[in-house]
């Protein structure tokens, strides 16, 4: 029985710290430490350069890489003689189910090995920080049993990535210390030798109490940063999703705009084909109509040659006599050196100055189009001068000539509301009229291209428009009429749509044209030209209103 228990220590002297097997061929360092000489062999062209220094693997103490390795004989001899007994049989069992569970554990891509299992590695369940190398179960055990070592840091299976972050990139050294002026994790060495001098240091653990003493603070400035992030992103993906809605839709309306381009410059091709074509018809009649003319006296011409190449034989002188009298007394016009057939002229000029104008027009056009593209109209809110106290202006200002009386205008909320000394009596409004009085904007307008919405629906009769230094340009709606005036010339008349509710007043400095539009509000304000027309350049110009029944409203 003493034999039997003595088994177990003299097996764990005989066992070699590298491949946990029993020795074969041992041999011994300088330290005293043995290994299989296949083993140390091999630990040191795995881990150090085959020519330059090494150390232990058990105690790290230098080993003079010129030294012979020379085999323990007395050391091999006990082993061989351990190798006989029945205890190496039940090692044996117990490496194959080793294998056995390394088999298993291998099939995993991100297990550790063991660092000192040379043979078949087996998976490693601690890593020492001092040593730089991952353990076994097996080797962990000699590990911890060997007293110099028992201060190592161990730390769970980690690969050399993650033990080079724990060590000093500078000094080499475990990263046990933390500088809070520079807030890093350095080594012992660190406030010794480098920057890190005269610094505030603190060790690790405290380092490391303070951290989860202000976690919960920072984890939720960290959150509420993470949500604003978030909802900034949200509000990215917003805007893009309403610019691609946009650039969609104005991409839409510009094809529609080129395609009703296209679409009347195909109908208006084919109007002027039409006409050339009619006029083609009417001239090649004429000359028809001529030619047949013409055919027939040849013809009669023809019959009479040979009625007179018939009478050469003809010997009775009264049939002879008749007869050439009748053909030389037929009437014969004179006919034309020139066949010039009066034709219908055509209703087009189509020459190459008419041509050369056309295109000039054309590049002009696309010019204008260029220029609205690349300055659209400035929408402009317009404000207007009050006076005389309660929101009351009297428009004062004339176009022609003064009014006999006062006429006023309530302003509330952008609103003008007509107010007079008229009492409605008489069924005919006295101010109507082109010499009326109008409100005018403060603004004034003498480049660029601007516009203005006004609400008329409570406006039964109203004039707007623009005012010049010399000049005025409005459109009147009256007793159900639209009327454009430039000065006192009437340009424009037309009934009233009754699905007019705003009117778009559009003042083009660079073109020097007035336009107005009708606005539907329910179609995204979907504009449709009323009338344009050109007006003198001599600016600046005013926005003008005038109410003689009701309110206007600006928008």
């Amino acid at each position: 029985m003493a034999e039997q228990g003595a088994v177990p220590g003299v097996e764990e002297d005989l066992t070699c710290p590298i491949c946990l097997g029993i020795y074969r061929e041992p041999v011994s360092l300088s330290c005293g430490h043995s290994f299989c000489k296949e083993c140390i062999q091999e630990v040191r062209s795995h881990r150090r350069h085959p020519q330059g220094p090494y150390s232990c693997p058990l105690c790290h103490a230098p080993a003079d890489p010129d030294m012979e390795l020379q085999t323990n004989v007395q050391l091999n001899s006990i082993a061989q003689k351990f190798l006989n007994t029945p205890a190496h049989q039940e090692e044996e069992e117990s490496e194959a189910q080793h294998e056995e569970k390394a088999e298993s554990l291998g099939q995993q891509d991100d297990v550790i090995l063991c660092d000192f299992c040379l043979q078949e590695p087996q998976p490693a369940v601690k890593t020492c920080l001092t040593c730089e190398a991952s353990l076994c179960q097996a080797h962990l055990s000699k590990h911890n049993l060997r007293t110099p070592l028992k201060s190592h840091v161990l730390l769970g299976p980690c690969g050399a990535h993650v033990l080079a972050e724990r060590k000093c990139p500078q000094h080499g050294k475990p990263l046990e210390c933390f500088c809070k002026t520079d807030s890093l994790c350095i080594c012992m060495m660190c406030p010794l030798t480098s920057s890190h001098k005269n610094h505030e240091i603190t060790t690790l653990e405290e380092a490391y109490g303070q951290a989860r003493s202000v976690f919960p603070e920072v984890l939720e400035k960290v959150k509420t940063h993470k949500a604003a992030m978030r909802k900034m992103v949200s509000k990215l993906l917003n805007q893009e999703e309403e610019v691609k809605t946009e650039k969609s839709l104005q991409r839409d309306l510009l094809e529609s705009l080129y395609e009703e381009m296209h679409r009347q410059l195909d109908n208006k091709k084919g109007e002027e084909l039409g006409v050339l074509s009619h006029n083609e018809e009417q001239q090649l009649f004429q000359i028809q109509r001529e030619r047949e003319k013409y055919r027939e006296q040849e013809d009669a011409a023809n019959c009479d040659v040979e009625k007179l190449e018939a009478l050469q034989d003809q010997r009775d002188p009264l049939l002879f006599t008749k007869a050439f009298e009748v053909i030389r007394a037929r009437k014969r016009d004179p006919v034309p050196k020139k066949a010039d057939v009066e034709l219908p002229k055509l209703p087009i000029v189509l020459d190459e100055s008419t041509t050369n104008n056309i295109l000039v027009l054309f590049q002009q056009f696309l010019s204008d189009m260029q220029l609205i593209f690349e300055n659209p109209p400035v929408r402009s809110h317009l404000t207007t001068s009050m006076a005389l106290g309660e929101g009351l202006a009297q428009c004062s200002d004339t176009v022609n000539a003064p009014l006999s009386r006062p006429y006023y205008v309530r302003k509330q909320n952008r609103t003008f509301h007509l107010w007079t000394e008229y009492d409605g009596s008489n069924s005919k409004n006295p101010y109507r009229g082109h010499d009326t009085s109008y409100v005018k904007s403060d603004q004034s307008f003498s480049e660029g291209c601007h516009f203005w919405d006004v609400d008329i629906r409570n406006a039964h009769d109203c004039e707007l428009g623009i005012v010049q230094s010399s000049s005025q340009c409005y459109l009147q709606i009256l007793n159900d009429n639209l009327r454009l005036f430039l000065g006192k010339t009437m340009i424009m008349c037309k009934r009233f749509p009754t699905d007019l509710k705003v009117v778009r007043v559009q003042l083009d400095c660079r073109r020097n044209t007035l336009s107005f539009y009708k606005v539907s509000p329910k179609h995204g304000e979907r504009c449709e030209c009323i009338e344009t027309v050109s007006i003198p350049s001599n600016y600046p110009a005013h926005a003008t209103f005038s109410v003689f029944n009701g309110s206007l409203k600006l928008l």
